[in-house]
Parts: structure tokens; sequence; C-alpha cells
């Protein structure tokens, strides 16, 4: 009997460990999601990277060959598995996901959409709708905590359903600073003192929820 565990110890130990790559836009969106992805994945024998890339445009563009090296690697014996996180911006939200799922399928990986189908996936697409600044306003107790300065509350649009209101959070949410007497307008500073005070449970952002649901089924 103890042989058999040992043996099943062993077969246990030999299954690769998981690579969870994170794709990103920029440096800020980088900044927020370290912190807040180390506390997602604690206790779990995960081995997190973060790849950022020189704005939206770039990472769409390096993307097809990014998911070719994620899928050679998993031929190779590797248990990569990929999270992609853009902004929405002006785009139409359903066009885009569209497109981020066909470039997975087309590098031989399988998005969460077709898991049904497949049983399991390797790759996430997420939007955050519209940008990542969103999800500050969906979490303004983690903004007061970083930025003491500014209001009790989120601004009235932001309060409900902070991923509805048209236009630019990042615009907005640089207004707010500025008028608080923050004078800092570095979107990786803003990721990098509001990151670690982001609740995983507290946010009134769907998309921001949307996300953290769908890393923890990835790796599950």
């Amino acid at each position: 009997m103890k042989r058999t565990k040992d043996r099943r110890a062993q077969k246990a130990d030999s299954r690769p460990r998981v690579e969870l790559e994170v794709l990103v836009e920029e440096e800020s969106a980088s900044e927020a999601l370290k912190p807040l992805l180390a506390r997602v994945l604690q206790g779990s024998d995960v081995q997190l990277r973060i790849r950022r890339f020189q704005g939206k445009p770039d990472l769409l563009k390096k993307l097809p060959d990014r998911l070719l090296g994620c899928a050679a690697a998993r031929r190779r014996g590797s248990d990569v598995r990929v999270v992609v996180l853009v902004d929405r911006d002006n785009d139409d939200c359903a066009t885009l996901k569209k497109d981020l799922d066909r470039f997975a399928r087309q590098a031989g990986l399988t998005p969460r959409v077709d898991a049904y189908n497949a049983g399991c996936f390797d790759v996430l697409n997420r939007i955050a709708i519209r940008e990542l600044e969103s999800w500050y306003f969906g979490d303004w107790d983690a903004v007061r905590k970083a930025f003491p300065k500014v209001a009790k509350e989120a601004p009235r649009a932001y309060r409900a359903n902070p991923d509805l209101p048209a236009g630019k959070a990042s615009d907005v949410f640089e207004k707010i600073l500025s008028s608080s007497g923050v004078r800092i307008a570095s979107k990786p500073e803003w990721g990098r003192r509001i990151g670690p005070r982001l609740s995983v449970e507290e946010n009134r952002s769907p998309s921001f929820h949307a996300f953290l649901s769908g890393v923890r089924a990835l790796i599950a």
C-alpha cells in the first residue's frame, strides 16, 4: 500500500507546474495586477508572469505570434495558460472579443468560449470596460487608501456600475486627483499605489469580477 501511495505522489509531482502568462496593454495594468493576482494565487503552485506591451495596438499586433509561442511551449510539455486583458475603449466589445478568441484558435489554443465543447481551455480573453481605471472607481476604498485627499465617494455616475459611463475613465480619474490636490498623472504610479489595496471581493465593476472568476477557472 505504501509503495502505491509513493507512486501516486511521484506521478502527481511529475505533472508540469502551471505557468500563468498574463498579457496586458501597458505598465499601468502590470503594476495594478501584480499584487492583485498574487493574492488570488496565494497558496497555489502557479508561476505568474505578466508581460506588458506598448499599448493596445502593439498587444493586438504581437498577440498572434505570442500565442503561437505559448502553443509551442504546451506541445513541449509546459502547462502554459494565457490571460489576455485589454481595455474596451471605443471598440465594439463583441467584435473585439471574437477577434481575441479567433487569435487563440488560430494558434491551436482553446479560448474559454469553446470550453463547453472542448471540456477545458487554456486562454482567457477579458475586456476591461471601458478602461482599467473603471476598476478603481469600483473600489473607492482602495483609491482613498492610496490617495487620502480624494472625496469620500466616487463621482455619482460611477457609484453603481463603473463600467457604464461613456468616455475615458482615466481622464475622469486624473481630474479627480488633480482637483483633490494630488499632482500625480502617471498611470503606472496609480497602479503601484492602488493595486496592493484592491479587494478581490468588493468591487462594483462587473468586468473586474468577470476577470477574476475567469482567472480562477483557468487555473482550476
